[in-house]
């Protein structure tokens, strides 16, 4: 009897540890299926944080290369206008200076020759110009004078000249400013050409 009772002690005892090791393999594999999901999960995880961080650092990149190109521009054409503003007041001022010449009565001659009713038209002039030029104009133009051309200093022309109808209705300006206004379109292709080439 005593034999038995060992036997069904050891049997007992077979049989727990038997369920005891099944049920700590199966807490085992379960505790490994977690963990495996949670690395695959971390992977996961970590693999959409690391393409996220790559798109925000290609956008900031991205981002960067458009602001320098934006400021490159910017430049440029903050360049180009100051080169442009320059040009065209050298412009001015290379006009103005042949308008001090001589060549300036020479000039006035030839336009009021080409208008052929003169006496319905006046030459209008800054009170320096007709101070310093009154008695050369009224010798080249004396026929147009006497045929009622009029010379006359003017406060709205400040250098080279205007011509204008006696009863207001229109005039041709020939003022600095406006002959170098029609000068600057034939030299800007050049000078555009030369200089500005690399802006576009």
């Amino acid at each position: 009897m005593a034999q038995q009772i060992q036997d069904l002690v050891a049997s007992i005892r077979k049989d727990g540890i038997e369920v005891a090791q099944k049920e700590a393999a199966q807490i085992i594999a379960d505790a490994k299926a977690q963990a495996e999901d949670l690395i695959r999960e971390a992977k996961k995880e970590a693999a959409s944080l690391l393409e996220k961080a790559q798109r925000e650092i290609d956008t900031r990149d991205q981002s960067a290369r458009s602001s320098l190109q934006q400021a490159s521009r910017d430049v440029q054409l903050s360049l180009k206008k100051a080169i442009t503003t320059q040009l065209d007041r050298l412009l001015v001022e290379q006009v103005e200076k042949a308008y001090a010449s001589n060549d300036l009565v020479s000039l006035i001659a030839s336009v009021v020759a080409s208008l052929g009713d003169a006496k319905q038209h006046e030459v209008q002039l800054s009170r320096k110009d007709f101070d310093a030029l009154a008695k050369s104009l009224a010798g080249q133009l004396s026929d147009a004078i006497k045929a009622g051309l009029e010379i006359k200093p003017v406060a709205s022309v400040s250098t080279g000249f205007r011509i204008a109808a006696k009863d207001g209705a229109s005039f041709y300006d020939f003022s600095a400013e406006e002959t170098a206004a029609l000068l600057k379109p034939f030299l800007s292709a050049a000078i555009e050409k030369i200089v500005f080439s690399s802006a576009k």
